[in-house]
């Protein structure tokens, strides 16, 4: 891999995480300040990004569009990186915050990275190269310490919030595996919109979405807009397109930026202030992305 792939890779990355950033923000006055259902946000999202990419892609790419069905094993790879992978990802994160709290749902997540490590260590019967190693301890600890403070009273994690905190770990995992053959052979945007489309038509009519919620504001219209067409449409556009060019364990380890990106957003939106304890939990972040971009 070139460097300039690599430097490519990392920021198509980092551009992902950053919209997943605010997303998590966006999501997260949705959820706390005007009480919407979370299962709403969820289905709306996937439903209604999955119609504008098609849309837009229909009319700018209509080959490639379709030409994912033209393989049956492929089509099977769609459908378990649209269920297996983007709708328990995006799915349980909101259910792990719902029943626990953003950060303890946010250091859950990030199992997803020593997930994937572990899975293509098995793969190639290799042991994790030491840079990885370090890189995933270093990211974990800075986004553990960004989501906690190192104030552990706060992680009270259910039952409930625990299972699904670890289902989006392994959701995280999944839709980084199972997307790369996938956008290798096709590109990045047919399989993102029909991996958006196929599971948020799925969820939007199962669980009877197809409702506008009570007091709905405009500026509950609007943070759905930034969720829907910034935090699901541009983040996985953006995000599977890095993972493609720099593989799914260093793109897992760079997306840990999002924490970062988060506490930015809640400061410039919502005047959460931050303090040491988060600038010093953003170092080891973007240290752990230093370590990655070392060849």
């Amino acid at each position: 891999m070139g460097q300039s792939t690599m430097k490519k890779g990392i920021v198509f990355t980092l551009l992902g995480a950053t919209c997943w950033g605010l997303s998590g923000v966006l999501g997260e006055y949705l959820l706390n300040i005007s009480k919407i259902d979370p299962v709403w946000i969820i289905a709306n999202r996937l439903f209604f990004s999955g119609i504008a990419m098609v849309s837009i892609l229909s009319i700018k790419d209509k080959h490639n569009l379709v030409r994912v069905f033209s393989d049956k094993k492929d089509i099977l790879k769609l459908l378990n990186f649209s269920f297996l992978g983007l709708l328990i990802c995006q799915g349980t994160y909101f259910l792990a915050i719902k029943n626990t709290n953003a950060g303890t749902a946010t250091v859950i997540q990030y199992i997803g990275p020593v997930i994937i490590m572990l899975y293509y260590c098995a793969l190639g019967r290799r042991w994790p190269l030491p840079r990885e190693v370090i890189a995933i301890l270093v990211s974990l600890f800075g986004a553990v310490l960004m989501a906690t403070h190192f104030d552990f009273s706060e992680l009270n994690i259910s039952p409930q919030g625990l299972f699904w905190g670890v289902l989006s770990a392994f959701g995280l995992a999944s839709y980084n595996i199972f997307s790369l053959s996938l956008t290798q052979k096709y590109g990045v945007m047919p399989i993102i919109t029909w991996g958006l489309l196929i599971a948020g038509v799925v969820v939007y009519f199962a669980t009877g979405s197809n409702y506008i919620p009570e007091n709905f504001t405009l500026i509950d219209f609007l943070c759905m807009a930034g969720v829907t067409i910034v935090g699901t449409m541009l983040s996985f556009s953006m995000y599977l397109e890095g993972i493609r060019l720099i593989g799914a364990v260093t793109g897992s380890i760079i997306s840990c930026f999002e924490p970062i990106a988060a506490i930015i957003f809640s400061f410039l939106l919502l005047g959460t202030t931050f303090g040491g304890i988060d600038l010093l939990g953003a170092g080891f972040i973007l240290l752990a992305v230093v370590i990655l971009s070392k060849r």
